[in-house]
């Protein structure tokens, strides 16, 4: 099970993180495999803590985003 995870921009508008539209997405370092959603899914039985992404758009945009995670608790 994944839970939904957007990047917004200081306005609150959503960063496509789509590969057509990014250089690199990176989660606590470790470069990940974009593919064609603009949003990240999360597995919520990752362990509890804090996850650093870092976004760079192909337009010159750089974001870095903490995800503070505590699972969900499945049934």
């Amino acid at each position: 099970m994944y839970a939904e995870f957007e990047l917004l921009d200081k306005d609150g508008v959503r960063v496509s993180l789509a590969a057509d539209n990014v250089e690199y997405i990176k989660q606590d370092g470790v470069t990940l495999t974009p593919d064609d959603q603009e949003t990240l899914w999360f597995n919520v039985v990752k362990s509890a803590g804090q996850y650093v992404f870092e976004v760079k758009t192909k337009a010159g945009g750089q974001y870095l985003a903490i995800l503070d995670w505590k699972p969900i608790p499945m049934p």
